[in-house]
């Protein structure tokens, strides 16, 4: 069978962090014996453009093209208009194959899914590698966990709940030639936040020991963490590394140091094959899984850059997000980095439930003190699925449309914290942004001078230009 699997469109692109669902699948289904192609509609459209109609032009051509036997949508709640968008452009343009979905949003609201997007024929819930190719070759699926489809005007429930693939190296590496590696792979600061490499996104492992009131991870992977073994890990970058010109890495992990036997394993197998010296990476970590000797192996092992999710300066909210770790354990884990010479990057949280302006300068007072390399404030954001959304998320999904208007309307409302916009802009304004851009340029003169100079320097051209051409529009 020839399987097509789709991302969905993001309009904004800021970091090259490559999806990994899609090559994962695709390799499963390689190794059933099955043809497998990606169309990942970020890479189409940073090429061809930031329009969505270059990037559905080049999706109909390549669906004309592959002539597969099914399609697969990946789906994320923020971006589920575009799934809509592509189910509906598939089927009009004469595609009468199997049309599935799968991913985040569709594990968390499988049958309201399929009835919101009636051009698909069904879901797979969970992780999708072993049951699509179970699918494609033509498993009863009545049997398969997880499934929910369509039989004519009904919906069918699974007999069986969706489940995780138990051991993990029993998946094939990814299949990068699926995907646009020339692209996730240009050199930029973005991927490896700060440092200019062809950095390739890797995830090491799946799942989380927590349940933090906004986080999805645990929704797809289940509760506990399952980790791909070293030996596993350290053959994917050697096979990264002899293929595709790669000089960084950044592990996408929910927790990189969850397990602190297999991260020693890993350092010590790239000192072992002199990667450590020849790659720079990136880890996600809790603050408190860090130690001032475990950041000194990472140090020494090539790593350059822990993010670790400090989310607010507010030990109440914290507690409200049961985070389960405190300000001063997020403070001290920067510490920990800066004395290993590594650098920390700190996810912030902002429109939390009941915020005022004192819990914005908390956050801001924190950042002051622990003063992390780089950071970002980040909206609170309600995932289907997760204990905010059926606390506070007020069923939006069901009882409303999933149109581009509604969807990016609910993701950017301030549904929790009361504050009004005026009054967080104006503080925003006159408090946030001054210190951001103090803040940027004195961490980047520092680490790269060279590519902060040259951005400078551009942003003064970009200036130039834009000052000229209305200047020329005025003369005519």
């Amino acid at each position: 069978m020839r399987v097509l699997l789709i991302t969905p469109f993001f309009p904004i692109l800021t970091t090259r962090w490559m999806p990994l669902g899609p090559p994962f699948m695709a390799a499963q289904l390689r190794r059933s014996g099955h043809s497998a192609a990606v169309f990942d509609r970020v890479a189409v459209q940073a090429r061809a453009g930031r329009g969505i109609e270059a990037a559905d032009a080049a999706l109909l051509a390549r669906v004309a093209e592959f002539q597969p036997d099914l399609i697969g949508l990946s789906t994320i709640s923020p971006l589920i208009h575009d799934t809509v968008h592509c189910a509906a452009l598939i089927r009009e343009a004469g595609f009468h194959g199997g049309l599935w979905a799968g991913g985040y949003h569709a594990t968390a609201l499988p049958e309201l899914t399929l009835q919101k997007i009636p051009e698909l024929d069904g879901v797979v819930a969970g992780e999708g590698e072993q049951v699509l190719a179970q699918l494609a070759s033509g498993a009863s699926q009545d049997d398969l966990p997880g499934v929910w489809r369509r039989v004519g005007s009904k919906i069918r429930a699974p007999k069986l709940p969706h489940s995780q693939v138990a051991n993990l190296d029993d998946l094939p590496l990814p299949a990068f030639d699926t995907m646009d590696m020339a692209f996730y792979l240009k050199r930029t600061i973005n991927t490896i936040r700060g440092y200019p490499t062809r950095a390739s996104t890797l995830i090491t492992s799946r799942g989380c020991q927590f349940r933090c009131r906004f986080c999805v991870e645990s929704l797809t992977y289940g509760r506990g963490i399952r980790f791909h073994s070293a030996p596993y890990v350290l053959e994917w970058v050697r096979k990264l590394v002899a293929d595709y010109p790669v000089d960084g890495l950044h592990f996408h992990d929910n927790d990189f140091l969850a397990d602190e036997e297999r991260v020693r394993a890993i350092c010590a197998g790239l000192q072992r094959l002199g990667l450590h010296s020849r790659l720079r990476w990136s880890i996600q970590a809790r603050a408190d899984r860090l130690t001032p000797e475990l950041a000194r192996l990472l140090r020494s092992s090539g790593c350059v850059l822990v993010e670790i999710g400090i989310e607010t300066g507010s030990q109440e909210e914290l507690d409200f997000l049961r985070k389960g770790t405190t300000v001063d354990v997020g403070e001290q884990a920067v510490r920990i980095c800066r004395k290993a010479g590594l650098d920390a990057h700190a996810y912030m949280l902002q429109k939390t439930e009941n915020e005022t302006i004192s819990d914005l300068e908390n956050r801001l007072a924190w950042l002051q003190r622990a003063n992390p390399a780089s950071f970002q404030w980040t909206d609170l954001a309600m995932y289907p699925g997760t204990p905010l959304y059926a606390e506070k998320g007020e069923d939006f999904f069901a009882r409303s449309p999933w149109d581009e208007p509604s969807i990016r309307g609910f993701y950017s409302a301030d549904r929790l914290s009361g504050l009004a916009p005026e009054a967080r802009r104006e503080w925003m304004q006159k408090n946030f942004a001054p210190f951001a851009r103090r803040h940027f340029w004195t961490h980047a003169i520092g680490r790269y001078p060279l590519g902060t100079l040259m951005t400078f320097a551009w942003a003064k051209a970009k200036l130039r230009i834009r000052r000229y051409a209305k200047g020329a529009r005025g003369a005519v």
